[in-house]
């Protein structure tokens, strides 16, 4: 019977010509691909939510804007600039790069939707409780004006109270 050594640089188990793994280097490999599947999916599921939420939740200005490179390019910036770090809790924001409109794209000019001080960065978490928070403001009496008159540091502190 013909035999070789694993393929792992660092094993010298010694198997059939047909594997290329030992067993218990073949079950880390095996590992590595069901994770690398379960990425994949995550990542596929996250792009048919977006491309879901623009055909039925985003206005057409919004989804002309978000794939305009001006705006791109600001996100990019944003992102290097706070370090991929979530600005109220402090986690780094690994997945998706979530740059996040102090005052809502909405309710600003295009001269400050694409202002890096009206920009940070935010994990999924604080992204979430702040947009629950704009929509609990937009709907009360003269909402709107509340939420372009709200800055960075109140923010900071109604989502920090949120995240403990």
């Amino acid at each position: 019977m013909r035999v070789h050594e694993c393929t792992v640089p660092t094993c010298h188990e010694v198997i059939p010509i047909n594997q290329r793994w030992c067993d218990a280097h073949f079950k880390e490999h095996q590992a590595v691909v069901k994770e690398r599947q379960h990425s994949q999916k995550r990542r596929q599921l996250q792009s048919i939510m977006a491309k879901d939420y623009d055909t039925s939740k985003r206005d057409a200005a919004g989804i002309e804007f978000y794939r305009s490179k001006a705006w791109h390019d600001v996100r990019n910036f944003v992102y290097g600039r706070d370090m991929a770090t979530c600005q109220v809790c402090h986690n780094v924001v690994q997945n998706r790069k979530i740059v996040d409109h102090i005052v809502a794209r909405r309710l600003c000019d295009y001269e400050q939707a694409v202002s890096p001080d009206n920009l940070w960065v935010l994990c999924y978490r604080c992204h979430a409780i702040k947009t629950e928070l704009e929509q609990s403001i937009s709907l009360q009496v003269n909402g709107d004006t509340k939420l372009q008159h709200l800055d960075r540091s109140w923010w900071y502190k109604v989502i920090k109270r949120r995240v403990k």
